[in-house]
């Protein structure tokens, strides 16, 4: 970050009423999280980056689950409330939205995407779940399964290569 004359500068200065419960002010129109779970902690197998989910206390005493400004004042992130009266509420939702994010991802075809499929979308999802109890002192929710997809029979030309492929799982 540039330094400019002893202060911190900021490339697109806010000057309005939003703020974080602990006084930071936004930086380049943006608050960071003040809590974050993010599910690479608690997995030993790689997972990648895109499974966390955050809140942002503000001072005003109501929660967000987006950091934009302009998103907070608006109470709008691509017509998803994103401000709530409650701490509990808050992680309810921002938990919803990343399990949601992860089902979809199993479409994702990229090596490196971080899509989850299998027993790893599943393990995604139960900790999120357990997350969600554990910080709201809800009920633990009942562990959910995924179906394993089967993977996709490839046919050639030769009827009798398909034949071994489908019964050696080749």
């Amino acid at each position: 970050m540039k330094k400019q004359k002893g202060k911190e500068y900021n490339p697109s200065p806010y000057d309005g009423p939003i703020e974080r419960a602990d006084g930071v002010r936004p930086y380049n129109h943006y608050l960071w999280h003040t809590e974050t779970w993010d599910a690479r902690e608690d997995f030993d197998d790689y997972i990648s980056r895109k499974w966390h989910f955050g809140i942002i206390a503000l001072a005003d005493g109501r929660f967000a689950t987006q950091g934009d400004v302009q998103s907070i004042e608006k109470n709008d992130y691509g017509g998803w409330k994103v401000v709530f009266a409650t701490r509990n509420q808050a992680i309810r939702t921002a938990a919803a939205r990343m399990i949601r994010r992860a089902r979809i991802s199993r479409g994702w075809t990229g090596m490196w995407d971080g899509g989850l499929q299998g027993k790893k979308l599943e393990a995604v999802i139960n900790w999120a779940l357990g997350v969600v109890a554990r910080e709201t002192g809800g009920p633990a929710a009942r562990p959910i399964r995924v179906k394993e997809v089967p993977p996709p029979v490839v046919k050639s030309k030769f009827p009798l290569f398909d034949f071994g492929r489908m019964n050696n799982g080749a």
